[in-house]
């Protein structure tokens, strides 16, 4: 009696379920990680723009100040 060969297809049915398997795995973190570098780059620009922001206030305030001050000794 001849058994049957079922060795060789549940081999490969094993590798392929299992490369699949990594790959759902690895694009689900990769998602993961670039949805984080995103966020990350996203606080980052709102932190500069807030300094730059700030940073022009100072400026006009020391200009103001500065008028001010050459108008008071040009008297």
């Amino acid at each position: 009696m001849n058994k049957p060969r079922i060795r060789g297809p549940a081999i490969v049915l094993g590798l392929t379920t299992s490369i699949t398997a990594y790959a759902i795995f690895y694009s689900h973190f990769q998602q993961v990680r670039d949805k984080k570098v995103m966020r990350e780059g996203v606080a980052r620009d709102k932190e500069r723009i807030r300094l730059k922001k700030k940073e022009q206030q100072l400026m006009q305030q020391q200009q103001r100040e500065g008028v001010s001050e050459s108008g008071d000794s040009a008297r």
